[in-house]
């Protein structure tokens, strides 16, 4: 006998969420970038970020220090459902972070302030429903509401099912080991699945 369960993959109730800015934006938009962060959490996502580094001790390292802190925090992020780019200045370090975590599969919103300048400056929101991609700009008074209608626009493209079939004997040990660590199904098997994946990766 066979048992058919329909899992989720990605549960997106809570979602883990990269902000991935400069350390020069930093210092201009932390306000703004702290407000993104507060409003996430309070919304009970975790957010990665690095808006605790200090500037003055990065750039004391060497080359190799600084190059390795640099991926280790791009290895971070691609470890989150999506991707928020702050792109209202010109970064190498945003440009290479967005392009190494798009060739990831990362799907990515890209957040600008509106008229900071002409760098960067979409002319309207831009959707790709095929690439999980997101362009919009925001103001101090709609600094929420963009995020929100980001967040609303993502969750709704990031969650994938699909059907297992179990033989009955293995769906009663997922239900009971399940069961036993107070986890629903779906999220028992996704945590086996993505900690196999990561041990494949080694």
């Amino acid at each position: 006998m066979t048992a058919k369960l329909i899992v989720c993959y990605k549960t997106l109730l809570y979602m883990k969420i990269g902000l991935l800015t400069s350390y020069r934006a930093q210092k201009q938009f932390a306000k703004e970038f702290k407000t993104m962060v507060a409003h996430f959490e309070k919304k009970g996502h975790v957010v990665v970020h690095s808006l605790d580094t200090n500037l003055d001790a990065l750039l004391a390292l060497g080359y190799v220090q600084r190059e390795e802190q640099f991926m280790n925090h791009y290895k971070n992020l691609e470890a989150c459902d999506v991707i928020f780019a702050e792109c209202s200045l010109q970064s190498t370090q945003v440009g290479f972070g967005m392009s190494y975590l798009r060739s990831k599969g990362k799907p990515t919103v890209i957040i600008s302030k509106k008229n900071i300048s002409e760098e960067y400056s979409p002319k309207k929101d831009v959707f790709s429903n095929v690439e999980n991609l997101m362009v919009t700009e925001y103001t101090d008074d709609t600094l929420i509401e963009a995020l929100n209608e980001a967040l609303s626009y993502m969750e709704t493209r990031l969650d994938k099912r699909f059907t297992i079939i179990f033989p009955s004997h293995l769906l009663v040990k997922v239900e009971e080991v399940a069961k036993r660590k107070k986890l629903p199904k779906s999220v028992y098997i996704r945590q086996l699945i993505e900690k196999d994946l990561k041990e494949s990766e080694k």
